[in-house]
């Protein structure tokens, strides 16, 4: 048989004080917090007791043993105990044992605490019980019952409201109450045991109990206590025994001098049982443990949520999946997209200022032949091309300097830039010389023309350098998809002949000297 242990406070009405007794405060005690719920009651009065009916195997009282305590006695039912000293040095014992019975049969018993000794305190603090409930080796059912459940029912109807003082503070935010003498709340339930739970308070009224199976206990009780306290148990009985029971508690009639109206408020009740006795676990409402409208409805919602996180996962690994295809990178999570220059490598094969819009592009380059290398022009920087970086930019590797040709047309020779990794083929002994061009022709400017024609004397024509020497022009070809790789070409005074079969497997630039 399953044990079943109940606990009330010292504020419980099933605890039964004599008029001696005081509530402790925190205006006269500042340990008040060491004790349950910052609750006790205390009295110094020679006599004074508080007793407790219950129905069980075995009961504790707990309270302080501090430097203002004296001696107190115990009884259970015609049982009575020597005084025991509930003295203690400072600070004192809180939530300590003050007494616990031997076990007891399991019937209907009274225990007893009384202050021995006049002018010494004696405080309670709270009781625990233990019960039996159906058969051995079962397990406890408890069911919860709110106060708003159909199991409860309230006569008349309009002398009850659903608007209790200091609502926030009942199960469930919800709670009933009367102020009319007279009226009943009525619970029906199936179960060996029950408690009901409510609120004292300085407004507390009286209040009487009936079972449909009879019982030794007291019928009489009230909530009426100096401080408001929530969730005290109200009434409890067990050993009913199988079938549908009802508990009524009715509202008394007082002589309430204050002239205040007393108010008996019911929070919800508890229903102990097990499957021998015809029991069953029960929602809230009553009905068999299944899965409610609320928790259908959050189950519902939470498998909503995760499919729509889970299709924005999709997405996103979608529109991811895009970006990488577009910017050649991988992106992922949250962080940002690096910078130039801050981790991601930029590669610029050439860099080229700006030029007026208007520019155009240059297409030829005219070189004056000279005498010797180094005194070779450099080409002009047209802000189009990459700057040269001066004379010493000339000194490349052999494989790389450019080769010159004689063709068969005497005003033509073959500059020949020879493809990297040809080393073997280049070098500086085996380079072509710049041959010397063909002796000049006259040479006319349409200015002596027109003079010869018309018997007029003519003004020779001076080449800037003072000098006759022909002009040479190259031309490249723009085409080649190594065009703008090769360094500028370097010319020499003398040039060797070239196999046609090794020429042929250069690139090829041709330069024209000037008609």
């Amino acid at each position: 048989m399953p044990n079943l242990t109940l606990t009330i406070e010292d504020t419980s009405p099933l605890l039964v004080y004599s008029n001696e007794w005081t509530e402790g405060t925190s205006r006269n005690d500042s340990l008040i917090e060491l004790y349950s719920q910052s609750s006790y009651m205390y009295t110094s009065t020679g006599d004074a007791s508080v007793f407790f009916v219950f129905s069980g195997t075995n009961v504790n009282l707990f309270g302080g043993k501090r430097p203002q305590n004296g001696f107190y006695q115990i009884a259970v039912d015609a049982k009575v105990y020597t005084p025991v000293n509930g003295q203690s040095d400072e600070p004192g014992l809180f939530q300590t044992s003050l007494f616990s019975s031997i076990p007891l049969s399991d019937a209907s018993h009274t225990v007893q605490l009384k202050n021995a000794n006049a002018g010494s305190r004696l405080d309670l603090d709270y009781v625990t019980w233990t019960a039996r409930v159906g058969k051995d080796n079962e397990e406890l059912i408890t069911n919860t019952f709110d106060d708003n459940d159909p199991s409860f029912t309230y006569e008349p109807a309009d002398a009850w409201t659903t608007n209790p003082n200091n609502l926030g503070t009942f199960s469930g935010g919800s709670g009933h109450a009367s102020t009319k003498w007279g009226s009943t709340m009525k619970f029906t339930f199936e179960g060996d045991a029950v408690s009901l739970f409510g609120p004292v308070g300085a407004d507390g009224a009286l209040y009487s109990v009936s079972v449909d199976v009879g019982n030794a206990l007291p019928n009489n009780y009230t909530t009426k206590k100096g401080f408001y306290r929530p969730n005290q148990m109200l009434y409890h009985v067990n050993k009913l025994g199988p079938g549908r029971h009802t508990v009524t508690l009715t509202v008394l009639a007082e002589n309430n001098a204050s002239g205040e109206s007393s108010t008996l408020a019911v929070d919800y009740a508890q229903v102990y049982t097990t499957q021998s006795l015809g029991g069953q676990r029960l929602t809230v409402g009553g009905s068999p443990q299944a899965l409610s409208t609320g928790a259908v409805v959050g189950i519902t919602l939470g498998a909503v949520a995760g499919l729509i996180a889970l299709a924005g996962i999709v997405i996103w690994g979608v529109v991811c999946y895009i970006k990488q295809r577009h910017n050649r990178s991988f992106f992922y999570g949250f962080a940002e997209k690096p910078k130039p220059g801050e981790g991601e490598m930029s590669v610029h094969p050439f860099r080229y200022s700006t030029v007026p819009s208007g520019s155009p592009p240059p297409t030829q380059q005219t070189l004056l032949t000279q005498a010797s290398r180094g005194s070779l022009v450099t080409t002009p920087n047209t802000g189009q091309w990459p700057p040269s970086s001066g004379q010493d930019s000339i000194e490349t590797s052999v494989s790389q300097r450019p080769l010159l040709h004689q063709t068969s047309n005497p005003n033509v020779q073959e500059i020949i830039i020879p493809p990297s990794g040809m080393s073997e083929k280049m070098r500086r002994e085996l380079a072509p010389r710049l041959q010397a061009p063909p002796g000049a022709r006259p040479r006319q400017t349409p200015a002596a023309l027109g003079a010869q024609n018309n018997n007029m004397s003519t003004v020779q024509e001076e080449s800037s350098s003072g000098s006759s020497a022909p002009n040479l022009t190259v031309v490249t070809d723009t085409d080649d998809p190594a065009y703008g790789s090769a360094p500028p070409p370097e010319y020499t005074q003398q040039a060797s002949a070239m196999p046609s079969t090794t020429a042929s497997s250069f690139y090829v630039r041709e330069a024209y000297r000037g008609p």
